[in-house]
């Protein structure tokens, strides 16, 4: 009887010992698993932070590109605008090309006018000067048959007043000249708005003669 007790203690305490070593083991385990769950929250804390930081990066890089495509928008605008004033001023500038082209024709066109008027002018001043020469021999002539004849006194009269329509006809020529004087300012004032230059101030012809 003794025997089998201590049998069965010693089975006992070797199952004690079993017990022992497998609450060691399950020990250690625990403390192992305490260990993973240690490092998986930290794991998962430092992801949470790694998240919150790829998040904040992300926030901020969507701003960034906000910004960009609103610069981007805008610097588009401007250069659009400049492509506009750009073209708007080539127009312009073609625009005044024809201006000039069709101012430069109008001078032309205007130059002839005054050449063709100081040719006529000429013509008429050679003409008033032969006349007015005629009618001075004309006159000496008659002072001397006068002087000699009294019957010819009415015909002196009468070729005194031819004299005087003359005389008329030389103011018609002043009158003449200064409409040539004006045009010969008119075209000058417009090669100024042209060319921008200060035209000289033009000078009224001088004549000597004066009609008698």
């Amino acid at each position: 009887m003794a025997e089998e007790v201590a049998a069965s203690t010693k089975e006992f305490q070797k199952a004690l010992k079993l017990k022992d070593l497998e609450i060691a083991n399950l020990k250690e385990k625990i403390a192992l698993m305490e260990l993973e769950v240690g490092q998986s929250q930290k794991q998962q804390a430092q992801r949470a932070k790694e998240n919150l930081e790829i998040q904040a990066l992300k926030t901020q890089s969507e701003g960034i590109l906000t910004k960009a495509k609103a610069m981007i928008f805008e610097n588009t605008k401007v250069i659009k605008n400049q492509e506009l004033q750009i073209e708007a001023l080539s127009q312009q500038n073609e625009s005044l090309k024809d201006v000039v082209k069709i101012t430069k024709d109008l001078l032309e066109i205007r130059n002839m006018e005054v050449t063709q008027l100081e040719e006529k002018i000429n013509c008429m001043e050679g003409r008033l000067k032969a006349d007015k020469d005629r009618q001075t021999l004309l006159h000496t002539k008659l002072e001397t048959m006068i002087r000699h004849n009294g019957d010819l006194k009415r015909e002196y009269e009468a070729q005194l007043c031819l004299f005087n329509a003359l005389r008329e006809r030389y103011s018609e020529r002043e009158l003449a000249r200064g409409v040539l004087d004006d045009a010969r300012r008119d075209v000058q004032q417009a090669r100024v708005e042209q060319n921008g230059v200060e035209p000289p101030v033009p000078q009224p012809e001088q004549n000597g003669e004066q009609p008698q």
